[in-house]
């Protein structure tokens, strides 16, 4: 039987302005496409989403990587960042408050330190889960199986005792190959809604 239940931030509770996005590559003149490979395309982003570098790191990386993309200097990307993950799937929000009332629901994410702050607590939405387990601070990220585990001992359940919803289908697997029931989030809604009934999840 279910009792806890995981969401994903990016992706699932937290979408990506996409036409912000175009709007910042098309100011600061970064092709197509470049933005989201400068700030997830590093060996940096792999080392800070982890905690084994610092963010400011990662920040010198991802000007780097712009520079090298567009041909110029990229100032300001830091401060547009959050931006692009502000707008919130209020249909995901509304059913882990719902959840919350009767599971332990928390956040499972791949992310930075700033996770919490300027992600959650900055969209208005850190105090619906009861947990976050962000990989930057427990030093292991997603796929791999030990942060489900940790997940999983954070809440005191067995692992078939926790469900884990994702936009990766990596992360859906890593979790299966830890014992998680997991469900892929494409965006489609009622997918989600039918997907957990499946798994006898009930609000």
């Amino acid at each position: 039987m279910i009792q806890a239940i995981f969401f994903d931030f990016g992706g699932v509770l937290g979408r990506l302005d996409r036409p912000m996005i175009a709007d910042i590559e098309k100011r600061y003149d970064i092709p197509e496409g470049g933005l989201l490979k400068a700030l997830y395309g590093t060996p940096e982003w792999e080392a800070v989403q982890v905690g084994q570098r610092p963010e400011e790191d990662w920040w010198a990386a991802i000007g780097l990587k712009l520079e090298g993309i567009s041909g110029h200097p990229v100032p300001g990307i830091e401060d547009e960042w959050r931006g692009i993950w502000s707008s919130i799937d209020m249909d995901v929000v509304g059913l882990a408050g719902w959840l919350r009332e009767s599971y332990v629901v928390g956040v499972l994410s791949n992310s930075t330190l700033r996770l919490e702050k300027e992600l959650l607590e900055g969209n208005g939405i850190h105090g619906i889960f009861h947990v976050v387990i962000n990989s930057a601070r427990v030093g292991i990220a997603k796929p791999d199986v030990g942060i489900y585990h940790h997940a999983a001992q954070a809440v005191g359940f067995d692992p078939s005792m926790c469900v884990h919803i994702d936009d990766l289908p990596q992360n859906v697997e890593g979790a299966r190959e830890a014992g998680f029931a997991a469900v892929h989030y494409t965006g489609d809604f009622p997918a989600l809604e039918a997907s957990l009934r499946a798994l006898g999840i009930e609000w």
